[in-house]
């Protein structure tokens, strides 16, 4: 829901996640809590009222809640102690991968998987949250998508002549689906790369709303300095809207952060349009609701995959 970053004291951010209106504030010591952006009164948007770093006060009749969510009082009756009923529900929060998650219901599940950034092998880089207007499952299965790289990334990461993939490994291992052996031409492949040729890549799925990606190292790209991954989040506003946050992982310590900012930034840009003009915006689990060709193997897993843990938030199934 929000970068590490920022969780700087004393602030109040007013968030949306899963149809939820939600506040997130960092108490004066940075310790931040996650509740209702709507006061249990009469329904007021709360982050329109005031935060002084150890409660919030509402705009419009100002009831005032500390950061445990107990309203300590209410201007209309002062020597009236407030009902338990009057008070805010609170939501858990973890910090991890340089983010803020949030858990809205009573049965936390894990994070995604990134075990790069927690060897802390290379340099992390937490990229700007960039809005999309598709469903979650849509946006990661574009992320997994192999056989656009040579038309949406044309002279980035493919050659639209050169747009053949080959067969490749899926895999669901311990409930965690894997892309194993892909690879893909590209006119630069890494730093050190003096003309085009394949690169590997793998990704896992753990979760239904995110995904990663990582580049194996070769001799033509720049050898183990130029291997990276990516971790992406589809951190869904409603069904058919995302908040989308990234983390790159380098293996390169000297690498120049502004500028993989860039490029990364360029990358997402160009699969926009293309991803929010796909119709329908919830992502098809019916396998007969597209047709699909041999490159889509990873997507076609992906969506089995959700199938079989029973995600419907952001998916369609319209039978025949």
């Amino acid at each position: 829901v929000a970068s590490c970053g920022d969780l700087q004291p004393q602030t109040c951010l007013s968030l949306t996640l899963l149809d939820s209106r939600l506040l997130l504030v960092v108490d004066t010591d940075g310790k931040p809590s996650l509740f209702p952006d709507t006061c249990p009164h009469r329904g007021a948007q709360l982050s329109l009222g005031s935060f002084d770093g150890s409660k919030l006060q509402c705009p419009y009749h100002g009831w005032e809640f500390g950061l445990d969510g107990r309203c300590l009082y209410q201007p209309a009756h002062p020597d009236r102690e407030p009902p338990e009923a009057s008070s805010l529900p609170s939501y858990l929060l973890r910090e991890e991968y340089g983010l803020v998650w949030a858990c809205l219901g009573g049965n936390p599940q894990n994070l995604p998987k990134y075990p790069d950034y927690e060897d802390g092998t290379g340099r992390s880089l937490v990229l700007e949250a960039v809005p999309l207007a598709s469903s979650g499952p849509r946006i990661v299965e574009n992320f997994l998508d192999l056989a656009h790289f040579p038309f949406v990334h044309a002279g980035y990461l493919g050659d639209p002549k050169i747009a053949g993939i080959d067969r490749y490994g899926v895999e669901v291992v311990e409930g965690v689906l894997r892309l194993t052996e892909v690879s893909v031409w590209q006119p630069n492949p890494g730093p050190l790369a003096t003309s085009g040729g394949p690169v590997s890549y793998e990704y896992t799925v753990s979760h239904p709303y995110a995904a990663t990606l990582t580049k194996t190292p070769s001799d033509i790209d720049g050898g183990d300095l130029g291997g990276f991954s990516i971790l992406l989040i589809a951190s869904p506003l409603n069904e058919i809207e995302c908040l989308v946050w990234r983390v790159v992982t380098v293996r390169d310590p000297e690498v120049d952060a502004e500028a993989q900012r860039a490029f990364n930034r360029t990358i997402f840009e160009q699969d926009i349009n293309v991803v929010e003009s796909q119709l329908p915006q919830r992502l098809p689990l019916n396998l007969r609701a597209e047709a699909h060709q041999p490159a889509d193997a990873g997507s076609l897993a992906y969506r089995k995959w959700l199938t079989e843990r029973g995600t419907t938030y952001g998916t369609v199934y319209e039978t025949d």
